[in-house]
């Protein structure tokens, strides 16, 4: 099960910033393989069982943290 995701970015990225955007998006990406790994559709579950991994393993804000999150539990619903 692989896909391609197109990002839009609205508004102008600086050059400086173009790298650590790509780091993000990256980071953010490899987070959300890695709970879509947990196989669970249960936010609370994954919250609970997988959310201080996740805090410690990746470089990210606990907002994107918590979007990747949402976004797991998305894709795997929609199947």
């Amino acid at each position: 099960m692989q896909s391609e995701v197109q990002i839009c970015v609205v508004g102008k990225v600086f050059r400086p910033k173009v790298l650590a955007l790509n780091k993000t998006f990256n980071e953010y990406f490899k987070l959300v393989k890695w709970y879509l790994s947990c196989n669970s559709k249960s936010k609370k579950f994954l919250h609970e069982k997988c959310y201080e991994d996740a805090k410690r393993l990746f470089n990210l804000n606990t907002a994107l943290i918590q979007t990747a999150r949402d976004k797991a539990v998305e894709i795997l619903k929609s199947f």
